[in-house]
Parts: structure tokens; sequence; C-alpha cells
């Protein structure tokens, strides 16, 4: 599988792409990421890097994964942006997914509104996305913001990274059946975070995917 990553900080942190690539290989897939992002860019400015529309038409990519900005989320803009991607993936014959990162830590009810928007362009537009924002929100619910968030309160953790890498796989490979962590090489649990937390991690990926994808 060849994928093709466009976001921003919330996509390279933590080499997040390189976790989904060795969470496919632990089940059978071999892949290969390439990472096209800019620090505090949006899908609207990718759309005018002439590295990206190439990378998209001449890649050869299985799949295009696309991230938006989180802090200055503006629906519009993520529209138009998200819109002009998928369209010139589709017109490469690779498949287009949208990642949603988080709110920030001392915003989080900004979430819900991003939400919102990713669920509806997608719904208006055929295609899936990868809600890791709302997998935060779950495992919020039973963890301290810094086991997901960085000092600055925007940027993912190692923790965080793999929570939306988790989120991605599930998206793309289509799984309806959580992973048991433990019959797998797991790269949460070979980088040292607890197994309780990386199976809390692929369950509510799995149901937080299934419950927006279908």
């Amino acid at each position: 599988m060849k994928l093709l990553f466009i976001g921003n900080s919330h996509t390279y942190y933590n080499s997040m792409p390189e976790i989904v690539k060795r969470l496919l290989e632990a089940t059978g897939q071999k892949t290969h990421v390439t990472m096209l992002t800019e620090s505090g860019k949006n899908l609207l400015h990718h759309v005018s890097v002439p590295d990206v529309s190439f990378n998209i038409r001449c890649g050869g990519y299985d799949a295009v994964i696309a991230q938006d900005c989180a802090t200055h989320f503006d629906v519009a803009a993520f529209r138009e942006g998200a819109k002009t991607l998928r369209e010139q993936a589709e017109k490469a014959g690779s498949l287009f997914y949208l990642y949603m990162p988080w709110a920030r830590r001392d915003n989080r009810k900004a979430q819900r509104p991003m939400t919102d928007a990713y669920h509806a362009f997608c719904r208006a537009n055929g295609c899936l996305f990868a809600p890791a924002g709302e997998v935060f929100t779950r495992i919020l619910l039973h963890e301290p913001a810094e086991t997901l968030y960085r000092e600055d309160g925007n940027h993912a953790t190692p923790v965080g990274s793999y929570l939306a890498a988790v989120t991605i796989f599930y998206t793309i490979t289509g799984r309806k059946r959580i992973i048991d962590v433990t019959t797998i090489k797991d790269p949460g649990v070979a980088s040292g975070i607890p197994v309780e937390l990386c199976q809390k991690i692929h369950t509510e990926a799995c149901r937080m995917t299934r419950l927006y994808n279908g």
C-alpha cells in the first residue's frame, strides 16, 4: 500500500505516518508512506503547492490522507481545500481520506464544530474521515490531558500521535473488529505505552470510526 499524507504538525509530529505504516505491516500489509507537510498550513494552502498536486497526479498512491488546521479552523476554507484535493485524488485513481485532528486543550468545545464539518463534508462527497479528535475526547474521559497533549496544549505526545495513527488505521482498512494488541507487533506496545492504554485506544478508535463512517 502506498500512502500520501498531506497536512501540518499534527501529521508530522512523532513521525505519525510511520506509526500507521508499522500498524499496517503488523497486520500483513506492506506499506510505503510519503509526507508533504508545512507547519500551521491548511488544506487550501496545500492546493496551491506544486509538489502536492504533482505527487497526487504522478505518485501512484493507493490513498491520499489529508489533514486541515485545528487551531484556526475555517469551515469554508476547509471545504474548498478538501474538495479540490479529493477531486485531484479521484482523477489520479487514489482513494481520498480526511484525518481530523483535535481541538486545543484549553478550547475543547471547538471539537464539536470541527467534527460536524468533517462529517458533513464526507457525507456530501462520498469519502471517509479518521475522527482522531473524537477519540481524543473519549480517552480524555479516563486519562489526564498530559497523556495526549504536549505542554503547549496543542501538539500530541507520542501517545497522542499513536492514537491518531490507530484511528487512521481503522479508517483506511475498514476493520470492524477491534484488534487484540497482544496478538500483533503493535508499535504502541513496542514503544512502551502500557498495554491497557493501547487496547483502550484501539477500542475507541474502532468504535468512533464505525460511528462516523458506518
